[in-house]
């Protein structure tokens, strides 16, 4: 390469143009090294350049309900339903749905669990159900106390989780509309559910959401369809002489339609009201379904961040509005990493 130099400059060329033949072959060989990146771009995996669901799922609930889109993210989706309007932090809540005496401990409730994201649009995620009886009063370390006029003072498990599942949800849109669909199949593990001869379930689900032109309104529904699956045997002897009887029983599918209506004040805020008006469900060995008392919610959508929503609501039955006969909670969806 010297011997070369040299002859260059004894034949006289000039040290420009030298920088010039320099230049020259380095942009040569940027060209072929960016040729050689855009290749590997090219080989990569379809699963290593995946698009922005994003770009197709704009609302803020909707996201959080998906998942993180990160390949592997931790997924919950927790609810606390606590007291009524009238006294919204009491140990005891009012079954607001069906009559005044049917009353249930307040408790944070939902599943936990790991998500993958499988593709543009498909997340599979794994996970468990998680409940805590009573999370804001008595020592969180030991067994609740029942207060409920059928509990009589009796201690019950805080802390229960039971039932893992499996699930697969899409986000997509079409003709404009934003759709979510998703599957699931839960395997019963409580103790007391098991005995009771409860087996598993598998459910169903689609969301649909509509902007309105160019308003700040948007609305659509939600379906749900579940089936409940049961073992042959039946442990607890005392339930199975009531189911013989007729005094108690089991439910077999499940349906529901879900208006919703919302309207953003902004991007991290929102109003959102549900009307959970056809519900249904069919009891085993039941010829025909029954509609479930109606209800109402009505509360603000938080979009915390983009993997984090929170929604506080006070839900009703429009059939008898009564600060006394409501309940208060708050819905999140919480993905993290």
């Amino acid at each position: 390469m010297k011997n070369k130099l040299s002859f260059i400059l004894a034949a006289g060329l000039s040290v420009s143009g030298f920088a010039a033949f320099a230049q020259s072959s380095t942009a040569t060989l940027n060209q072929k090294a960016n040729t050689s990146t855009s290749k590997i771009e090219d080989l990569k995996k379809p699963t290593e350049k995946k698009k922005d669901i994003d770009d197709e799922i704009t609302d803020a609930r909707m996201r959080a309900t998906l998942g993180s889109k990160s390949n592997w993210s931790f997924k919950s989706a927790l609810t606390y339903s606590g007291g009524s309007l009238q006294m919204p932090l009491e140990t005891v809540r009012p079954a607001y749905r069906t009559s005044a005496e049917d009353e249930r401990l307040a408790v944070l409730s939902g599943t936990v669990g790991i998500n993958y994201r499988a593709t543009d649009r498909d997340n599979i995620s794994f996970g468990t159900g998680l409940s805590i009886v009573d999370p804001l009063h008595g020592d969180i370390t030991k067994p609740a106390i029942d207060k409920t006029s059928d509990g009589g003072g009796e201690t019950t498990a805080r802390y229960r989780v039971a039932t893992p599942y499996v699930g697969w949800s899409r986000g997509y849109k079409v003709l404009g509309v934003q759709n979510i669909s998703s599957a699931t199949y839960s395997l019963v593990t409580d103790e007391q559910d098991v005995k009771k001869g409860y087996h598993s379930s598998v459910s169903l689900g689609q969301t649909v959401l509509a902007n309105f032109g160019t308003t700040k309104w948007n609305g659509g529904a939600s379906f749900s369809l579940s089936k409940s699956l049961y073992s042959d045997t039946i442990a607890n002897k005392a339930f199975e002489a009531a189911l013989n009887a007729g005094t108690k029983t089991r439910s077999e599918w499940g349906f529901g339609i879900y208006p919703f209506l919302q309207y953003a004040f902004n991007d991290t805020y929102s109003f959102r009201t549900v009307f959970g008006y056809a519900d249904f469900e069919q009891k085993q060995y039941a010829s025909s379904a029954i509609q479930i008392e109606p209800y109402q919610s009505v509360g603000i959508g938080i979009s915390v961040t983009r993997d984090i929503y929170l929604y506080p609501s006070v839900q009703f039955t429009p059939k008898d509005i009564r600060d006394d006969r409501t309940n208060v909670g708050i819905a999140t969806n919480i993905n993290l990493f």
